[in-house]
């Protein structure tokens, strides 16, 4: 039975060419994307599938991508000249590197994480090399054998496989395309912040409130757009402000058009450090959950 490994290509400069949806520069290995980063996600789809040992080749940011990728039980080499290759011989240097240590690879440049488990499958029935068609385009992952020179063309219905993550949109389309089509059943972890005293009082659904009311410059609008009532609105409002000593909201009042409110600078400071902290614990969760769930993902 052939041994079926894996190659992620994450050795290039990613973060000089891409930026978020906010236009800041990102590295796109790290990126996050459905509750983990883009490299963990192949990860899981690739051991979901059976595949090993997987293979990251790094390159640029090569510390920081084996400190993030320290629990995945991974195998890393190193292309010393990624500055001067481009992808096609990235692919060639990862697959002298792979032989001997498997009969059949599975190759993914690490922008393109949006591919399917079930595309996986379709890939691995071929024999010899394959790579994945929807619509008439080739994308990615592909299937590369030694010794074979032949490419069998594998029709998928999964648009994932033409996505990249480089490019104008190109972030946003991934994940919009992965929105779509998340599994329900999938294992995940899901961390939410809720800070109390005597009971519960400020979590998700009052930061969001908070932040819809900065947005629109009134509660009304603010409400209406979370669907819910003004009454529970201000009663959320208030029981934050009471627990905590201090007003959230200017209320401004006047004018033809009615009144209108506005975050305070201490409730800025405030809604900022639970923002933060929230972040910093899914981050730690998601480590965490890698690494005592990576089997069941």
């Amino acid at each position: 039975m052939l041994k079926t490994g894996a190659l992620i290509i994450a050795s290039h400069d990613y973060a000089e060419e891409n930026r978020d949806n906010e236009g800041i520069p990102v590295y796109l290995p790290m990126y996050p994307l459905d509750g983990t980063t883009v490299i963990k996600r192949e990860i899981a789809v690739l051991r979901r599938a059976g595949i090993s040992p997987i293979m990251v080749l790094l390159g640029y940011q090569k510390e920081l991508l084996k400190n993030h990728l320290c629990h995945n039980g991974v195998l890393y080499v190193e292309e010393e000249n990624w500055r001067e290759h481009d992808l096609a011989a990235s692919v060639e240097f990862g697959l002298r590197e792979a032989a001997g240590r498997m009969d059949r690879a599975v190759v993914i440049p690490v922008e393109y994480p949006a591919f399917s488990g079930e595309t996986l499958e379709l890939l691995l029935s071929c024999q010899g090399n394959a790579v994945p068609v929807c619509g008439g385009e080739e994308g990615y992952p592909r299937l590369y054998v030694p010794g074979e020179t032949d490419i069998l063309q594998c029709p998928v219905e999964d648009q994932g496989v033409l996505l990249s993550m480089k490019g104008d949109e190109g972030i946003r389309r991934v994940e919009q395309y992965v929105r779509e089509r998340r599994d329900a059943n999938a294992l995940r972890c899901r961390t939410r912040l809720v800070l109390s005293k005597e009971e519960d009082f400020f979590g998700p659904g009052v930061y969001e409130l908070l932040k819809a009311i900065g947005e629109t410059g009134s509660i009304q609008a603010a409400a209406a757009r979370m669907h819910m009532s003004y009454t529970k609105a201000w009663k959320m409002i208030n029981q934050a402000e009471k627990e905590m000593g201090f007003l959230f909201l200017n209320r401004l009042s006047g004018g033809k058009n009615g009144g209108s409110s506005e975050i305070t600078e201490e409730g800025r400071r405030f809604m900022e450090r639970y923002h933060a902290m929230e972040e910093d614990m899914k981050r730690i969760s998601q480590q965490f959950f890698d690494i005592y769930f990576c089997d069941f993902q």
